[in-house]
């Protein structure tokens, strides 16, 4: 074998090494070894210098395999091409063997064993053009040369007359591949064809043929897909890439050159995949229907409970009615994080979990958590110790909501599973980037642990790494851990865990922000008591008694004219006679709900093109809903609420 010139086209230095360490250790005598990264550089450097054979990454920077394919191609026709990939897909197989590739596989199979054979392939080939160009004079050797590699390929290779219907060539792989032997063609002659062709197929094959005949330039390739019927009477799926082979005197074609591959199973699976996905699919939606009912269901109470709890605690009442009413507002916040827990599970399940950008103060937000579970700390006699280094930068840009949300879930375990000595929250930076920073979060506690074999399942979902007598006595829902780490994965972060049972456990999450250089002067405003609508009417749309009684009384404590009504065709004839300043509208309720009456309301009454409207509701996959989306509130304000989260929902549309 002459020593081969290779171009390797890959955009990983790491798999480019492996494929160098790869072909030093294959039995082929390589002289050159060049590697491009881009493609780019690859076409220029043709220009200048010609290979024996090109190795071409199919994910490339700015552009693909196949495109870079097709353009060496048209440089260079007979230079051969194999395709590389990290993952198999015949689907791209084809079109790459249609682009003219002369081979393809996954790099997990770049084996020394199988560059040997396709470096030996290759070499064939190379050797076999050189001929035809040298030695044209020996037409009998060339054709002899083909014969065998048509007998001998895998593939069916054939040429047939498509004006006379008659076999002209075949390397006899279909009748393998159809359970036929020889005699049996011989014997059958003419009407074997119409033994595999399935004759719902005609009319397939008479048009497909047809527009070969008429429509199809020299040099084109067509590729179709066919069923035939297997000697058992099975069904047989093949693939063709047929070309016009000789034209008759009127310029049509009469005989074309094809090549086809048995894709049987190919098609099985395709069928499979597709019967898994529509099953795939009415699962989830099974899911999403009963979550969504669920969440619907439990909010509802949930709201009214926690809103009238949050009213009495208000009051004045003292003693052991004061007391009754903590242990309400206490059981009530601790159902609705099992709730929010599986339904935030569900949300990252299906893709529904996004994540905000804005600016915030890191240390004020750290207060909140601190104040959060400081009396937790002190009710269990442990130290609550938040460290935060002094170059930690104050304001930083990101999602604060996840980054709290991470906090809470990581203090909270730890306060769950310590019953003396501390938790200690760190916060230090792991790398400032001028404009940009990674925090180092560390929550450290002294509690029971976690033995060292179940580090590796923690994050998994419903798992839990104590035994059942402790799950009974600590409770939860597993899921803490496992939405934790989603999470930070989606913040592009990672998480990990160091602890042993009975000595404490260590999580440390990395994340990064991008700094906020100049914040902006925060407004001295105390949304609890400086919050105001006189001035403003209000229309209120709940079907809900307790609801609607909550509703009011936050109403007439910021002073506004409001209306309450109970169905959605009550609002739409509210509104005929008065223009609110605002709309506050839940989704489901009795005669109208919320989005048929939201569509009346954009439809029949111009004047409230521009008042908003904010949507109520129990449901907390409702605003990725397409039909809820396509009815066009201004916002949403998910069941139970509080009454922060309404003056900053009602704030931002209605003063802004």
């Amino acid at each position: 074998m002459t020593p081969l010139n290779i171009l390797l086209v890959e955009d990983d230095r790491i798999d480019a090494m492996e494929f160098q360490r790869a072909i030093t250790r294959s039995q082929v005598d390589i002289s050159e070894i060049r590697v491009n990264k881009y493609a780019e550089e690859a076409l220029l450097l043709l220009e200048t210098w010609l290979p024996d054979c090109v190795f071409i990454d199919y994910q490339l920077p700015k552009t693909n395999g196949l495109e870079l394919l097709k353009k060496i191609k048209r440089m260079v026709p007979h230079l051969p091409v194999v395709i590389l990939t990290s993952q198999g897909d015949e689907r791209i197989a084809v079109e790459m063997m249609k682009a003219g590739a002369m081979d393809y596989f996954p790099k997990s199979e770049i084996t020394t064993e199988k560059l040997t054979k396709t470096f030996h392939t290759m070499w064939q080939m190379l050797e076999m053009e050189r001929k035809r160009v040298e030695t044209q004079l020996e037409l009998s050797e060339k054709e002899e040369f083909i014969d065998k590699v048509a007998f001998l390929s895998p593939n069916i290779i054939y040429v047939i007359d498509i004006e006379n219907w008659v076999d002209v060539f075949h390397n006899k792989q279909i009748w393998n591949i159809l359970g036929y032997t020889e005699t049996e063609v011989a014997e059958a002659k003419e009407n074997i064809f119409y033994k595999i062709l399935n004759h719902e197929d005609f009319p397939l094959f008479r048009n497909h043929y047809q527009h070969i005949r008429k429509l199809v330039a020299d040099g084109e390739v067509i590729e179709k897909e066919f069923r035939l019927k297997h000697k058992d009477g099975s069904e047989v799926w093949i693939i063709t890439r047929e070309v016009p082979f000789k034209r008759n005197e009127k310029g049509e074609v009469q005989e074309v050159l094809g090549t086809a591959i048995d894709i049987t199973r190919r098609k099985f699976i395709e069928k499979e995949l597709i019967q898994a996905k529509k099953d795939a699919e009415e699962a989830s939606r099974i899911k999403s229907d009963f979550l969504s009912t669920m969440s619907h269901e439990i909010r509802t109470p949930m709201n009214a409970i926690i809103g009238f709890t949050d009213l009495l605690l208000e009051s004045d009442l003292t003693g052991s009615d004061n007391q009754y009413l903590n242990t309400i507002k206490y059981s009530a916040d601790n159902l609705m994080v099992i709730l929010n827990d599986i339904l935030d599970f569900s949300k990252i399940e299906a893709g529904k979990f996004d994540l905000e950008n804005f600016e915030f103060d890191l240390r004020e937000k750290l207060s909140y958590v601190n104040s959060t579970f400081a009396v937790k700390a002190k009710e269990k006699g442990i130290d609550l110790i938040f460290r935060i280094d002094e170059n930690v930068p104050n304001f930083l840009i990101g999602d604060a909501y996840r980054l709290n949300q991470i906090l809470v879930n990581l203090l909270g375990n730890a306060l769950k599973f310590t019953n003396n000595g501390f938790v200690r929250l760190h916060i230090k930076v792991e790398q400032d980037y001028n404009d940009q920073v990674d925090l180092r979060i560390e929550v450290a506690d002294s509690g029971i642990g976690i033995s060292e074999d179940k580090l590796n399942i923690i994050f998994d979902s419903f798992s839990q790494a104590h035994n059942n007598n402790a799950n009974r006595h600590f409770g939860g829902t597993g899921l803490g851990l496992t939405i934790t780490r989603k999470i930070t994965e989606m913040m592009r972060g990672s998480i990990s865990a160091n602890s042993k049972l009975g000595q404490g456990a260590i999580f440390s999450v990395f994340l990064n922000f991008k700094k906020n250089m100049k914040p902006k002067a925060k407004p001295e405003f105390d949304a609890a008591n400086d919050f105001s609508l006189k001035g403003y009417k209000i229309l209120a749309a709940e079907d809900i008694l307790a609801n609607q009684i909550l509703l009011k009384h936050l109403l007439k404590k910021w002073e506004a004219d409001f209306t309450i009504c109970n169905n959605g065709q009550e609002a739409v004839d509210a509104i005929v006679n008065t223009q609110f300043d605002l709309i506050l509208m839940d989704i489901q309720m009795p005669v109208m709900d919320g989005l048929t009456a939201m569509k009346v309301i954009r439809k029949s009454h111009p004047s409230y093109d521009q008042v908003p409207v904010i949507a109520f509701t129990a449901d907390t996959f409702a605003e990725s809903a397409p039909e809820i989306l396509a009815c066009n509130f201004n916002g949403f304000v998910t069941k139970p609420f509080k009454s922060e989260e309404l003056i900053k929902k009602i704030s931002l549309h209605l003063f802004t």
